[in-house]
């Protein structure tokens, strides 16, 4: 077997430094302590910006709100719903204040989402060869894109919509001058529905990522992937009727992204494991042609003739 086959069996993650189970533990406590500090900074930066960043929240259900009361006027002449503008409500004394510590705490998370992605490729870098360990600058920049994106689009795409059917849904079963049902959300729920969705869209936009790694490990392949689409697409809608309020639209507006992620993660997937294929088959080749050398030495060991034997002389008479 050749030296390069003999390199590529026996290589390691670098240093090929053993760690027990209590050495794993120790090594997430520090990477979990590392990022809960991290996180306090970015919370404490965005709770000083609540108020900016509430505006922020809010601008969806605001045009949600406007874009009905729109459609209500050119069909009906009248607004559907309260004329005085969007509107939320606090139910308790202390409402709005847990609300913008949970405005902090989402803001927080996207803020310091690069030493986040950070601690965690530390984490798992030590079960990673050489060449892999120096993919942290990609991972973690490819990882805050994917998050902020994610984000991105549910703000831009999927709130908009979601609210406006949300708002516009329940209008559908008034009974005329009968009974009304009037919309008025609090300001709590709007908030929790809204940072659920970024963030779990965030979370989702991930996923090409994650393939990556496990087809560069050959964990899976692009095969794999095409094989089990059918029952991925189902776990798709089950996630998104998880993490999303308890209604269709969102819920769609999930699971079809994440469908369509799928599939290029497929591609992903494909260019991936290129490498890793190429390895493999090399590998293969090499122990092949050495089991075809040894089974031609055996054969030829087994057919060589054996040691001329000398003819026997005939007893000699006696005396």
């Amino acid at each position: 077997m050749s030296s390069d086959t003999d390199s590529a069996l026996h290589e390691g993650p670098e240093d090929d430094v053993a760690m027990s189970f209590f050495d794993h533990l120790n090594e997430l406590r520090k990477r979990l302590i590392r990022a809960a500090l991290a996180l306090a900074v970015g919370i404490t930066v965005c709770y000083v910006a609540v108020d900016q960043l509430t505006q922020f929240i809010l601008w969806p259900y605001h045009r949600a709100w406007t874009d009905v009361n729109a459609r209500c006027m050119e069909r009906d002449g009248a607004f559907c719903l309260p004329d005085g503008g969007p509107q939320l409500q606090n139910l308790t004394a202390y409402e709005s204040v847990l609300t913008d510590i949970r405005i902090a705490v989402i803001g927080g998370i996207f803020l310091v989402s690069p030493v986040l992605f950070h601690q965690l490729w530390l984490f798992v870098s030590p079960g990673l060869y050489r060449k892999e360990k120096r993919l942290v600058v990609p991972f973690v920049l490819v990882s805050v894109i994917m998050f902020l994106a994610g984000g991105a689009f549910c703000y831009t795409y999927v709130l908009p919509i979601a609210t406006d059917f949300l708002l516009e849904y329940p209008l559908r079963k008034s009974l005329g001058d009968g009974v009304r049902i009037v919309t008025n959300y609090t300001y709590s729920d709007y908030v929790k529905y809204t940072t659920q969705l970024l963030v779990a869209f965030g979370a989702m936009f991930e996923f090409p990522l994650g393939v990556f790694f496990l087809a560069k490990t050959g964990v899976v392949t692009h095969l794999t992937l095409l094989k089990y689409w059918k029952p991925m697409v189902l776990v798709f809608f089950i996630v998104g009727a998880i993490l999303t309020p308890p209604e269709p639209i969102t819920q769609i507006l999930m699971a079809v992204p994440m469908t369509l992620l799928y599939f290029a993660s497929t591609g992903v997937a494909y260019f991936a494991s290129k490498e890793e294929r190429e390895r493999v088959a090399r590998l293969e080749a090499e122990l092949g042609a050495q089991t075809d050398d040894d089974d031609d030495e055996d054969e030829e060991q087994h057919h060589a003739p054996g040691p001329k034997e000398q003819p026997r002389l005939p007893p000699a008479p006696a005396g």
